[in-house]
């Protein structure tokens, strides 16, 4: 696979904050680091749930105290520091604009008729998927081995596989937890669960969930 390399400042993105501090890096661990907007409400109902109910008094003041502590938590520390759109053209794009917003570097893959697209001059780092001669492009973004080998040899500790594609992929989420990459998605029991209809429709039987009168299995 071909790489091709940019400095993260000249993304055309948006700029990527830099000189994160020690302190600030030794924070990187803290759950929800990222989250400040949606942690300040969710304290706010906690904080509100106190003053309503004498149960809610013991139990909710300190995670409402954590809540707000980690929302306030410095937005230079990135959740991950690398991350891979492992998809195509605007989708990707939308990706990595999210990414580099959250100062995470960012990775993208492009087959060879791809090659003047905007996702692939984006990337932090861009590499172009081999495929044979007779190949259709949509195949090269369907090769899960060489999509995780490039994310293993990039040092990539997330993917996001976008929509389509490989989104819905059990077996690509499976691929991504054995090489110990984080697939930005359901988890893989998830996929193999509801990627079936009918077991789709048994699960939610089992959980309670209404549903369109129907056969008790597949026809």
């Amino acid at each position: 696979s071909s790489v091709d390399g940019f400095a993260p400042r000249t993304s055309v993105f948006g700029s990527r904050r830099t000189n994160t501090s020690p302190s600030e890096k030794a924070k990187k661990h803290e759950p929800f680091s990222r989250c400040g907007p949606l942690l300040v409400a969710a304290a706010n109902v906690t904080l509100e749930q106190e003053t309503t109910t004498s149960s809610a008094t013991t139990t909710s003041a300190p995670v409402a105290k954590e809540l707000h502590h980690l929302s306030h938590l410095s937005c230079n520390v990135p959740i991950f520091s690398k991350v891979m759109a492992a998809n195509r053209a605007e989708i990707a794009v939308r990706i990595m604009r999210a990414a580099t917003e959250l100062n995470a570097g960012t990775v993208a893959i492009y087959c060879h008729e791809d090659r003047y697209s905007q996702h692939r001059w984006g990337a932090d780092k861009s590499f172009m998927l081999e495929k044979s001669s007779d190949a259709t492009p949509i195949s090269a973004y369907l090769d899960i081995p060489q999509i995780i080998q490039i994310a293993k040899n990039a040092n990539v500790d997330a993917i996001h596989p976008g929509y389509g594609f490989l989104s819905e992929n059990a077996d690509f989420a499976q691929a991504c937890e054995d090489n110990d990459i984080t697939f930005v998605g359901p988890t893989v029991d998830n996929l193999n669960t509801f990627a079936d209809k009918t077991a789709a429709r048994a699960a939610a039987i089992e959980a309670g969930v209404p549903v369109v009168p129907g056969s008790d299995g597949a026809l």
